[in-house]
């Protein structure tokens, strides 16, 4: 059963970050992964670090303007680029940094951009799926219309891996999938709970968790494993996110029954 990987995973951390919105983007600590001096955040598509004292600038009735001066050193996030006046690099709230040879642009790695999926994840909706019965990442719903069969269909395979965890049947449907879906017994169709098991790509400890997902309606020592967990109140459905230890663990498994 190959439902985690334990490596080295990149740093996840939690910066006060200063940039811009004109002056200066909101000073609340955002949701991102360690990048060099700074962290990368949804929506980025890459950074610039200004190698000499350079103007930042913005639009005004088809022009650039100067608004200030940015110090060499600094780093800041880049959101977009436009192809005029030799390229201008979007740093957000109307803010533009010149394509020069006083800046180096940087585009972000592919586990960065891994890592960032990651986090979307949790970001983007994932109680609104819960609701549903869905476990965000796939779209099979628990004791919905949809029962094991789909599930085969969706994976196109029969399980590679199955076994009794917390009295259902779990299965696996590929070595390298996070999901596992439950029926009550060998013989039964209908889903009773879908896993999402932790790939490690980012270090996600209850406090992200409440940063991305929202305020849980309750969350503990469980008596069960003596590790923290965290519930969701989803209406016909639970939530609950189980960790590997304390409230500053790394998240284990998530649950939707």
């Amino acid at each position: 059963m190959n439902l985690k990987k334990w490596v080295l995973s990149i740093p996840f951390v939690l910066v006060l970050m200063f940039g811009f919105n004109v002056d200066a983007e909101a000073a609340e600590a955002p949701i991102g992964v360690k990048w060099g001096n700074s962290i990368i955040i949804k929506g980025q598509i890459g950074k610039v670090t200004i190698l000499k004292d350079t103007d930042l600038v913005k639009e005004e009735k088809g022009k650039l303007s100067v608004i200030r001066k940015l110090k060499k050193g600094s780093e800041f996030r880049v959101y977009s680029y436009k192809d005029r006046d030799g390229g201008i690099y979007g740093l957000g709230g109307g803010a533009f940094v010149k394509k020069t040879a006083s800046v180096k642009y940087e585009t972000p790695s592919q586990t960065k951009k891994n890592q960032i999926a990651r986090l979307s994840m949790f970001q983007d909706g994932f109680l609104a799926s819960a609701k549903k019965g869905i476990l965000k990442g796939q779209p099979i719903a628990v004791g919905g219309y949809e029962d094991l069969y789909d599930v085969y269909d969706y994976y196109g395979m029969y399980p590679t891996w199955e076994g009794y965890i917390d009295g259902g049947l779990g299965r696996q449907f590929g070595d390298d999938s996070n999901y596992l879906y439950y029926t009550s017994g060998e013989n039964d169709l209908e889903l009773t709970a879908i896993d999402w098991w932790n790939d490690n790509l980012v270090f996600l400890t209850p406090y992200i968790i409440k940063k991305t997902v929202g305020v849980p309606a309750s969350e503990g020592i469980s008596e069960m494993d003596g590790n923290w967990y965290m519930y969701y109140d989803c209406g016909y459905y639970d939530l609950y996110f189980f960790f590997e230890g304390g409230n500053r663990s790394n998240l284990d498994f998530v649950r939707l029954k």
